[in-house]
Parts: structure tokens; C-alpha cells; sequence
């Protein structure tokens, strides 16, 4: 299975293909002043927090460290959020159990996703436009720059909660990832069924843990 870069990626989203190629496979009040202000800097934070586990290396990141990478993405991402607004009008019809086992499944792949890519663009070319700040909702605006000097604009949704900002979707060059896989989610519900779909998503997740119990513990999401 190929994996593309979501930066890239989102250029597919036109075609609708989402920007995360394994996903892929399922398919057959005022504004604040633009400014570099706190959401910026916590994502900032975050991200740095990444690449300083991460490393230097261009290549995929170690089984040691991927532990601490996604301790840091759990605290930069709003899971719940993004997996409430991934499966859309579909969300209220499921149970509990099927909530949590959807979420679980999203997040790993989200995740994974995200985490695989991070390295794609050098920490020091990683660069910070400001933010926009509209109550407790904010875009902090960034451009990836790749390794092959490629320049990518990605845009960072974020809502305060508890005081802290908590990314909820990424724009890349103006295409939401979470409304893409929101998109390509419903239309595997729709011609098959709810079932189908989450047994597709474990299709990928064993394929990327490779049976070896490289699963994460659950969400809750009821």
C-alpha cells in the first residue's frame, strides 16, 4: 500500500480521494488580528515537541518513539471532535460501543497518518504565519516546507478548551481532511453499510500493525 504525504495529498481531494492515500482503499463574532498569539504558540509547542522526539531522521519513526509522539498529538488533537464530525449525521444512529470502536479506529488512522508525514518537512523550514482568533475558535496558519523544497500551506482549526487549544481539523491548500474523510466515510456507509466500513478501517489498521498488536487504547467518544 503506498502512502502519500497529507500535504500533498490534498490535491487529490479535488478528485475526492482523501489526503491520506490508505483511506483510499475504502473507496471503490469579530475577527481577532492576524497575529502570532497563544494558539500558535501551543501548536508551536506541540510540533517542536515532535520533532525533538522524532529526531532528525527522514525515515519512519521508531517503534520507541512512537509512544511519545502520539502522547504529544493527544494533547495537540481533539479526538472526540474529529471523530464526531468524520462520521457525520451517522454518528447519532450508533451505539455506544459502535462510537468508541469507530473512534478508535479514526484516530489510529488520523494518527498514523499525521505522525508518518510530520517528518516530511525539516522542523527549521516548518513555518508559523499567525493565527486568527474568533472567540473560542482559532485557524493558526503554517507552510510546510518539504525536504524537496516544495511549499505547502496548512492551516491548523483549533477551539480553546480548558484554556487550551485543541486542534479539531487541518486545512491543506483550503481542503478539510476531516471533511474529506467525512465525504468518503458516508459514501461506504451508504452503498454498503456501517458495519462494512468499520471492518475496512480494521483491514487497514491490521495492515499497518502487521498483527502485532500495535493497536491503541480505546476513546471513549459516548
Amino acid at each position: 500500500m503506498t502512502t502519500r504525504s497529507p500535504w500533498k495529498g490534498a490535491r487529490l481531494a479535488r478528485a475526492g480521494v482523501l489526503a491520506f492515500s490508505a483511506v483510499s482503499m475504502l473507496l471503490l463574532g469579530d475577527l481577532g488580528t492576524a497575529r502570532a498569539g497563544e494558539p500558535t504558540d501551543q501548536i508551536r509547542a506541540h510540533i517542536g515537541a515532535m520533532y525533538a522526539v522524532q529526531g532528525a531522521a527522514a525515515s519512519a519513526p521508531s517503534p520507541s518513539r512512537m509512544a511519545p509522539l502520539r502522547k504529544v498529538a493527544d494533547q495537540m488533537f481533539d479526538w472526540s471532535a474529529m471523530a464526531r464530525e468524520a462520521l457525520g449525521d451517522h454518528w447519532a444512529k450508533r451505539s455506544t460501543e459502535e462510537r468508541n470502536e469507530f473512534a478508535r479506529l479514526f484516530v489510529n488512522l488520523f494518527e498514523d497518518g499525521y505522525l508518518s508525514k510530520i517528518r516530511l518537512a525539516e522542523a527549521d523550514k516548518f513555518e508559523y504565519l499567525g493565527d486568527t482568533v474568533q472567540g473560542d475558535d482559532a485557524v493558526v496558519r503554517t507552510r510546510v516546507v518539504t525536504r524537496n523544497g516544495t511549499a505547502i500551506p496548512v492551516s491548523y482549526r483549533a477551539r480553546r478548551d480548558a484554556g487550551r487549544w485543541r486542534v479539531y481539523d487541518l486545512d491543506v491548500e483550503g481542503m478539510s481532511l476531516v471533511r474529506n474523510y467525512r465525504s468518503q466515510f458516508d459514501s461506504v456507509i451508504r452503498r454498503t453499510s456501517f458495519e462494512e466500513l468499520l471492518a475496512r478501517m480494521k483491514a487497514l489498521e491490521d495492515k499497518r500493525t502487521g498483527f502485532e498488536g500495535g493497536q491503541r487504547p480505546s476513546h471513549s467518544m459516548a
